[in-house]
């Protein structure tokens, strides 16, 4: 168990950092710069970090549960013993509630308490921090309120027991829930897991499926040329100026000016105004020395964009694949749980337990797809934006974000990590569920060594702890398994509608990404 153990650690260690510093990277080039408050920014790191870790516990989870045995299906000598397993799996399990529990006081608590706060606290209104102090602890009781009602209803209210049936497929089911029978407070964080899990699907759907699709082909698009968007601007220029001398001819007699002119008059002197700002800006983005390293790196970067789109359709196929599979050999009742994976060709299952017996690159695999859908979830925010409903509240712009916009970005961020968790089950359910575990079981009077899965013999497989915690809940409340396959369904669809507009949007010109950063508006003219 040295090597496991080192392992775990070398791992943990690592992932830490770089967590720390990627968020670190992020909310520097998001947070507003006229607003150099340290709490909107501590706390939006802090819960990025924590839920990026948590995400990336899967590959330590998953290591941990396979190399209990060997190859050929026998335990190690030093997992033998179930109390060791025991030691071992609870271990991992607790790591995974201790960091659900500081999520969700984050989620729920902390992150809505700093965003009342700093909402209230507006600097020309000079609110004093006390009021400000008592008004964000008023709304964010209800928070508070919510939580401690999640856990009440997840620890004492029963969501049914497996549907009674003659068939192979309860059974197994039956056998799977013998395996994860968990206490009151299991169940109340479980029960809270899973609506953070609806919450972050919905995420996926909104701006996930987007960023998959827009993010790659921003590599793969070229933007319109400076010289182009420089000729652009002085003929706005000559327009102006002639607009202007109409104007004053119009008006050389001494007559007064009607309204209409009079406010056309005004924009033009702010159109003016803005002209050599906008002018020098264009000028400098054609003359910085990234634009001529973006230049000179452009079949690079197509490469690159396409790999990614590459990617993504691989993801995506891995979770379309399992998604046939549920509907087809699963069924409402059942929660879409599947006992047998029928359809065993998904790119990235079956690379990912392959990549697993070569230590660690099945770590730098997963790590590098997490990092990969979070880096997509925040482009399809930036370029969506925070919505509620039919009200947009805050635009997510680098350098520009405002503080309360910079926690709903982490608020948002942290649901979809969240619900990455359920994603990978779906788009890597062998790897996910049992790693590369193996039994042996007679045949024809020889042991034969078969890869494990739900049907595997009780006491030879154990489930990874992620898999555990997920379906703990799943089996026992089918209305939340169908909602998690239907809601992953709509994920698929929204990806392909994204991938549609994104193939066919065209990149955004130089003055429209001035425009975004908020240093001058694309409608001037």
């Amino acid at each position: 168990g040295i090597n496991a153990e080192y392992g775990k650690q070398w791992y943990q260690r690592r992932v830490r950092v770089i967590c720390v510093i990627v968020v670190a990277v992020y909310i520097k080039k998001f947070a507003h710069e006229a607003h150099p408050g340290v709490a909107p920014r501590f706390v939006s790191g802090l819960t990025c970090a924590l839920v990026l870790i948590t995400a990336l516990l899967l590959p330590v989870d998953v290591f941990m549960t396979s190399y209990q045995k060997y190859p050929n299906g026998t335990w190690r000598e030093w997992a033998a013993d179930n109390t060791t397993r025991a030691e071992i799996n609870n271990a991992i399990l607790y790591t995974y509630y201790t960091c659900y529990s500081l999520l969700t006081f984050c989620l729920f608590i902390l992150t809505p308490f700093a965003y009342f706060f700093f909402e209230e606290g507006d600097v020309e209104e000079d609110i004093p921090a006390a009021d400000r102090l008592c008004s964000a602890f008023k709304y964010s009781f209800c928070f508070v309120f919510l939580v401690v009602a999640l856990l009440l209803v997840g620890a004492f209210v029963q969501f049914g027991d497996i549907p009674s049936s003659n068939g192979t497929i309860i059974d197994d089911l039956d056998s799977l829930g013998d395996q994860i029978k968990s206490k009151g407070i299991e169940s109340a964080l479980s029960f809270t897991i899973s609506v953070l899990t609806i919450l972050g699907l919905f995420v996926y759907i909104i701006y996930s499926a987007y960023g998959l699709s827009a993010f790659p082909f921003n590599f793969v698009k070229t933007r319109g040329n400076a010289v182009r968007e420089l000729n652009k601007l002085r003929v706005d220029q000559i327009t102006r100026e002639e607009k202007e001398r109409q104007l004053a001819a119009k008006y050389a007699d001494g007559r007064p000016v009607i309204p209409s002119d009079r406010r056309l008059m005004q924009k033009l002197a702010r159109d003016k105004e803005r002209f050599s700002e906008l002018q020098r800006l264009v000028e400098s983005e054609h003359q910085s020395c990234w634009t001529k390293i973006r230049i000179c790196c452009r079949p690079f970067s197509i490469v690159l964009g396409i790999f990614l789109t590459l990617v993504s359709l691989a993801f995506m196929a891995s979770v379309s694949v399992t998604l046939v599979d549920k509907y087809v050999y699963s069924n409402y009742t059942l929660g879409y749980v599947l006992t047998t994976i029928h359809y065993k060709y998904s790119p990235i299952n079956y690379i990912l337990t392959y990549a697993q017996l070569v230590f660690p690159l099945d770590y730098i695999l997963v790590l590098l797809i997490v990092f990969y859908i979070a880096s997509c979830t925040v482009d399809g925010i930036r370029r969506i934006g925070i919505w509620f409903l039919w009200v947009k509240m805050f635009e997510v712009i680098p350098g520009r974000t405002m503080p309360q916009g910079l926690l709903l970005l982490s608020a948002l961020f942290s649901y979809a990590m969240v619900a990455l968790n359920q994603l990978m089950l779906v788009a890597m359910p062998t790897y996910s569920t049992y790693g590369s575990q193996h039994y042996m079981i007679p045949d024809n009077g020889t042991m034969v060594t078969k890869p494990c899965d739900n049907h595997s013999p009780k006491g030879e497989c154990q489930l990874t702890q992620l898999a555990s915690i997920i379906t703990r809940f799943t089996i026992h409340a089918n209305l939340y398994g169908a909602l998690v396959t239907y809601l992953v369904s709509a994920f698929v669809g929204a990806y392909v509608v994204g991938f549609i507009v994104a193939a066919v949007r065209r990149k955004r010109s130089i003055l429209e990404k001035l425009s975004e950063i908020g240093m001058l508006r694309t409608t001037l003219f």
